[in-house]
């Protein structure tokens, strides 16, 4: 693979795609067919259909003088059909192709650029670019000077150098402008593939009740890309308007759901969780596409998201529906403009066994690399990824808030980000969604949501896990032909026997791994079964009690000297800071005296095992033991209120002019300019601060404007935001 950095349009495909792997729903060939609602059968081994962005209001609105400058006359009565108001967005506009000026064809990754005069209308706004995305994930795509204008706050290049180009190509693919597809020039020319943007079918359990169908309702994928030191990475948009899943929606999504995935994404890698992560985040002029949701029009967003795949375990689910979830449906209800197309079966659905089984080798081999291994083993790696993960989420006390099925990858990321939230006060059986008012999905029950998912994808995969267990081997395609229901019953029924177990395995993974995240976190490099009581347990317990801050207690808690306990002068000053500086509530004497003591006692336990952890091994032990924690406890945490301040502090900087623009006119350009700088100025501080969340932000000695806004970005916020819930809804 070369290392050449190239513009987002000349990145190279990976020599499979999903495209030409997996199969395609059948959607007819009208440009409704890509924004209709559509529920398609079970039996179908179709993964995706073709979906261009369509970043735009729903439903579509046309004023009287567009209509006739389609030829249509409304006031003569003409008639204008959805099919030529949507027509309009489709890409059959050649711009330029993608073989460069100075190259030859082998350099040319076989996708031109495509528009319309329609599209070219929209009038995308870069917010925010993450370096941390393009150095981990995307090392080989150039830029331009979008880092400087976002992060830094630099002026723009003029348009016609390198940097301007290369940032204007960005805009233009990531907003939708321009649409980046290759077309077959005969049916029967198989070099070239017709490769384009994608939207993806999965059902799924939610809140513990099957869904049915789902989908990316507001998500279309854009192009797919490897590199030696990235990976494979496909390059998805959030927010970029109707797909056939999209139900009832409009497909767009609030510059606060942008916000909170694009730093989510950035702040959970950033503590070393696997994570999808952020590229961009885009807006628009809120007067050309307001999206309208409860409280009324908001600014829109829309993000470019990246992972090795968004294969999710409701993808598998759709194939293979249990029997107890077949032929449910759901009934959409209250459209706003949408319409139905119901393509589903009414009598039985076995699903697709041939589908599942590409859907899996598609996974396991060409995203996950494990050709060599069974689809067993492979099951089995899916679960140890899934563990690991729910394991780093509870030692970090973050909460994911929606864990359906169709939120849970096979690669083990943290995906999906909605009402997510990092624990203030320590409870274990914090809500961070209020949609969720039963507490499914709160911070204790994380794990045994992540497996009860797990537990739906083995049994998914049952039929072709027991096919294998029985033939040894699996052949890629033919193997569930004129199969009776004899038969697959044998294999499911093998398959349940082989992974009979997993749930064991799951725990033994996810304790094991939590075990080990306590343990940096605590500072101890060794571990001994009582530290699970006496240690882990027994803090956490004190937490709650006495309602401390649970991720500041534990950066406060690297600054203890073991060596000191025996000192009652430094141990009861120390114990009196770590609660002061971490109890977001003031606390009477009474409650304050029995904090301070049982804290003391916990601290004596915690000192002498710390000692015999570490003590006398090395000359200059406690201060290697507390840089080794200050990398593990973050002082910085991305909690509700910074998100809640920051998306409020964007939405002013952007609509504020406005708002105080005279009625019936339009707000000076550098109004709007600087309304856009101080929206990226903002949003760049607290992306830089959730990439880096382990540096010294405000801490001790200092002085200065930026060290005080530093220290009060790293506090605990006002008591009134504590245990802040974010609902379901974008």
């Amino acid at each position: 693979m070369s290392s050449q950095k190239l513009p987002i349009h000349r990145l190279p495909l990976p020599s499979r795609t999903l495209q030409n792997t997996l199969g395609e729903l059948p959607l007819e060939d009208k440009p409704s067919s890509q924004r209709r609602a559509t529920t398609f059968k079970t039996n179908v081994e179709g993964i995706w259909a073709r979906v261009n962005p369509l970043w735009a209001s729903w439903p579509l609105r046309i004023t009287k003088e567009e209509a006739l400058s389609m030829g249509v006359d409304v006031d003569k009565g003409e008639q204008l059909s959805v099919e030529d108001v949507l027509k309009r967005w489709d890409p059959i506009k050649l711009e330029h192709t993608g073989i460069p000026h100075d190259s030859n064809e082998d350099s040319s990754n076989g996708l031109n650029t495509f528009s319309s005069e329609h599209r070219l209308k929209l009038e995308p706004i870069l917010l925010g670019i993450s370096t941390s995305t393009l150095k981990d994930s995307l090392p080989h795509l150039t830029v331009g000077d979008a880092p400087t204008i976002c992060n830094r706050g630099a002026s723009p290049s003029p348009d016609s150098t390198p940097a301007a180009l290369v940032r204007n190509a960005l805009i233009d693919i990531l907003s939708g402008r321009k649409v980046l597809k290759s077309e077959k020039e005969n049916e029967n020319d198989n070099d070239k593939q017709n490769y384009g943007p994608w939207s993806t079918r999965y059902c799924g359990h939610q809140f513990g009740s099957w869904a049915g169908q789902l989908g990316d309702g507001r998500a279309i994928s854009i192009l797919e890309t490897e590199s030696e030191h990235g990976g494979r990475q496909e390059l998805q948009l959030k927010g970029s308007g109707r797909t056939p899943f999209s139900r009832t929606a409009d497909g767009l999504a609030v510059l606060r759901s942008g916000v909170r995935e694009f730093l989510g994404c950035e702040a959970i890698a950033a503590l070393n969780i696997p994570s999808t992560r952020a590229l961009a985040l885009l807006t628009t002029p809120i007067t050309s596409l307001p999206v309208i949701r409860e409280n009324g029009p908001e600014p829109s967003s829309l993000l470019c998201r990246v992972s090795s795949s968004f294969i999710r375990i409701g993808h598998f689910q759709a194939l293979n529906p249990s029997t107890i979830d077949q032929g449910m449906r759901q009934l959409f209800l209250g459209s706003r403009g949408g319409w139905q197309d119901d393509q589903s079966e009414i009598e039985e659905e076995e699903g697709n066994l041939e589908g599942l089984l590409k859907l899996t080798n598609w996974v396991k081999n060409d995203i996950m690399k494990m050709e060599n291994s069974s689809i067993k083993e492979w099951l089995e790696e899916v679960v140890k990824r899934n563990a690991e993960t729910v394991a780093k989420w509870q030692v970090y006390g973050w909460m994911h808030g929606v864990l359906n099925t169709d939120n849970i990858s096979l690669t083990g990321v943290t995906i999906d980000y909605g009402p997510y939230a990092f624990m203030d006060v320590y409870d274990e059986r914090h809500i961070c969604n209020h949609s969720d008012p039963s507490g499914l999905y709160n911070y204790r029950n994380q794990p045994a949501r992540v497996l009860f998912a797990l537990d739906k994808l083995a049994s998914t995969l049952s039929p072709i896990v027991g096919y294998e267990a029985i033939h040894s081997k699996i052949p890629n395609e033919g193997y569930s032909d004129e199969l009776s229901k004899e038969t697959r019953k044998e294999w499911e029924e093998k398959g349940e026997e082989i992974m009979k177990g997993f749930e064991e395995r799951f725990w033994e993974i996810e304790r094991e791994e939590e075990r080990r995240g306590w343990s940096k976190r605590f500072g101890l490099r060794t571990y001994e079964q009582s530290d699970d009581r006496d240690i882990f347990s027994d803090y956490l317990k004190l937490l709650q009690t006495y309602k401390i801050d649970f991720n500041n207690s534990f950066r406060l808690l690297s600054f203890f000297k073991p060596s000191k306990s025996d000192d009652e002068t430094y141990l009861e000053s120390f114990v009196s800071k770590f609660i002061e500086e971490s109890s977001p509530t003031t606390k009477s004497d009474d409650v304050l005296n029995r904090a301070e003591e049982e804290f003391k006692k916990w601290f004596k336990v915690y000192s002498k095992r710390s000692v015999n952890d570490g003590g006398n091994k090395e000359e200059d032990w406690e201060n290697i033991r507390e840089k080794e924690m200050k990398s593990v406890n973050p002082r910085f945490i991305l909690r509700q209120w910074i998100l809640e301040e920051t998306i409020g502090k964007m939405e002013k900087a952007l609509t504020k002019p406005y708002l105080d623009a005279k009625q019936g006119q339009q707000p000076e350009e550098w109004e709007l300019d600087q309304g856009i700088r101080e929206a990226r100025q903002i949003l760049a501080k607290i992306l830089d601060m959730s990439t880096r969340p382990f540096e010294p932000y405000g801490e001790g000695e200092g002085k200065g404007s930026e060290f005080e806004e530093n220290k009060r970005l790293c506090g605990l916020g006002k008591k009134e935001m504590l245990g802040f819930q974010c609902s379901c809804s974008s």
